[in-house]
């Protein structure tokens, strides 16, 4: 039976849908995190810890010493030598952090940073993107999706016949705890994994421990294991990795490509509403439902949510709005409810060639042609 996992932002959505209620955020975190708790640590992975280090948390990350000196920016993020392709923790416009993916475009440029992945975006902070050495294992660290609380360890797996980083998975117990789990990587020579965590320690602290790298290998937990694996205790001590503090380098400059703005013409009724870009309608017979008629300049806020809409001038002076942009009038007919909804005394209206046309001619020169349905393309 597929299992499923919530974060607080998609729970908080479900009960308020529900109830119609306000609700306690951080119990209903706790409550979320503890039921996902329940759910991954019903199989467990075995690492064999071999080496381990407390050191302050502030920039734990400099004690990673297979990675080479000066090779950590200020921002937190790890540029590699003559990368063929960047991955970095970038902050949005509303201030969390998302994994990004960017490749050069020239010489000095490099492409529109873009998510990783859809599976790697959440409401919260993605932070510490490290590639495994061969290029097919994507590791960051994550408090949005779901996980057991804290920051946990999430791996994504490159797919080479789509090009695409396939589906994200949490890395399961014993590798993230109720704590903060954070930077996860593969040294080079293929000897050890590295991961920190708080779980035993103060929070201005954190452990990093040396694993003997291996594919992990998940089998139902036994009972009274739990605390033993949680531990992450010293059991094959090895002294085959030095510890040593790298230094921050600069953040170097980077100008990325600026992302071109594109309007989005599909229809919908559950945005911030939009009046179209390009206010021409296409060439042929189209289908529009028309809200309101306005007797002023009409505003964003008028529309409820619905975008695109169209303001069509009338003679009178006055203007006539409406939305959509439907090749048939099942198309637009199907749309009318949700419409209604918002606007109960909407209708459809029809177009041929941008000038208005009665539905029954509409309806009747639709019947007398092969109609393809197709995606409108805008021309500016």
């Amino acid at each position: 039976m597929k299992r499923l996992f919530l974060t607080l932002s998609s729970a908080l959505m479900l009960t308020t849908l529900l109830h119609g209620q306000a609700v306690d955020s951080l119990a209903l975190k706790r409550q979320i995190e503890a039921e996902n708790q329940q759910v991954l640590m019903q199989y467990a992975a075995h690492p064999a810890v071999v080496a381990e280090k407390r050191v302050a948390r502030s920039d734990f990350f400099l004690w990673y010493s297979h990675l080479a000196d000066r090779g950590w920016g200020s921002d937190r993020n790890w540029y590699p030598q003559e990368t063929q392709v960047l991955y970095l923790a970038r902050q949005t416009p509303a201030g969390d952090y998302d994994i990004v993916r960017s490749e050069p475009v020239d010489t000095t440029r490099w492409s529109t940073p873009e998510p990783v992945c859809d599976e790697a975006v959440s409401p919260g902070n993605e932070i510490f993107p490290m590639l495994s050495p061969d290029g097919r294992r994507l590791y960051f660290a994550s408090d949005g999706l779901f996980g057991m609380g804290g920051y946990d360890l999430y791996v994504a797996t490159w797919d080479p016949q789509r090009q695409v980083w396939g589906h994200v998975q949490n890395m399961g117990f014993p590798f993230n705890s109720a704590a903060d789990d954070l930077l996860f990587c593969d040294t080079p020579d293929g000897r050890y994994s590295l991961m920190a965590s708080n779980r035993s320690c103060a929070k201005d602290s954190m452990v990093i421990y040396v694993l003997r790298q291996e594919t992990p290998v998940y089998a139902p937990l036994k009972s009274g294991e739990a605390q033993r694996l949680a531990a992450l205790s010293v059991t094959q001590p090895d002294g085959g990795y030095a510890f040593a503090k790298r230094s921050f380098g600069p953040v170097p400059k980077i100008d990325f490509e600026e992302p071109v703005e594109v309007f989005d013409y599909e229809f919908t009724t559950s945005g911030p509403g939009a009046f179209a870009e390009n206010n021409n309608l296409p060439a042929g017979l189209v289908y529009q439902i028309q809200l309101f008629v306005s007797g002023s300049k009409p505003s964003v806020r008028q529309l409820k949510g619905i975008s695109p809409v169209y303001v069509h001038p009338q003679r009178s002076g006055k203007k006539l709005c409406a939305a959509g942009l439907f090749r048939t009038y099942t198309e637009a007919e199907l749309a009318l409810p949700a419409v209604r909804r918002l606007f109960p005394t909407a209708f459809v209206i029809a177009f041929d060639n941008g000038k208005p046309l009665s539905l029954s001619k509409a309806r009747k020169q639709e019947s007398s042609v092969k109609v393809i349905t197709e995606e409108v393309r805008i021309v500016k």
